[in-house]
């Protein structure tokens, strides 16, 4: 077998193996009212990097977050170039984090089951409701319970737990 044979075998491997090659993209929408109507798109996950979007169809804009594992960084030019650091995903909770060593900040989200609260402090104390997540709709959400008020985005694809909890920090 050649080496060019073996780099295309490899290379099909690759693409065709099940969840492998491929990037993860997501389209999220702006919803609105109670029933969770769809409307313009709001952000295009792909892959590691989240971009805006809008229009009905999700043009992609510049990309505004890169994600690698835990840490999330901002881009430096709107072209996946990694800037100084955002967030640390740490256990249920999205972290401030700056720096380009990731110092940890104070806390910003907390994840309790299908509800998502603001937080403040290092330890990451739950603060008012802001957020309830029902199967792909994030609703707004109100009181210690997180009761659901009217729906806000709507996710159209996979999407990683910790795309979703940064843009929801900037919301």
């Amino acid at each position: 077998m050649t080496r060019l044979h073996l780099a295309f075998s490899l290379a099909l491997l690759a693409i065709s193996a099940p969840g492998e090659g491929r990037a993860q993209q997501a389209l999220i929408r702006w919803a609105y009212g109670p029933t969770a109507r769809p409307g313009d798109a709001a952000f295009l996950v792909e892959g590691g990097a989240i971009h805006t979007a809008s229009g009905p169809f999700g043009t992609r804009g510049p990309c505004v977050y890169l994600i690698e594992g835990d840490r999330v960084f901002r881009s430096a030019d709107g072209n996946w170039a990694r800037g100084e650091c955002a967030y640390i995903l740490d256990g249920p909770g999205l972290v401030h984090a700056g720096g380009p060593m990731c110092s940890r900040g104070t806390c910003a989200l907390v994840v309790d089951g299908p509800a998502v609260f603001r937080s403040d402090g290092a330890f990451c104390s739950k603060a008012e409701a802001a957020f309830r997540i029902e199967g792909n709709v994030v609703h707004l959400a109100e009181g210690a319970f997180a009761r659901k008020g009217d729906a806000l985005l709507v996710i159209e694809g996979e999407l990683s737990p910790v795309a979703l909890l940064v843009i929801l920090a900037g919301l």
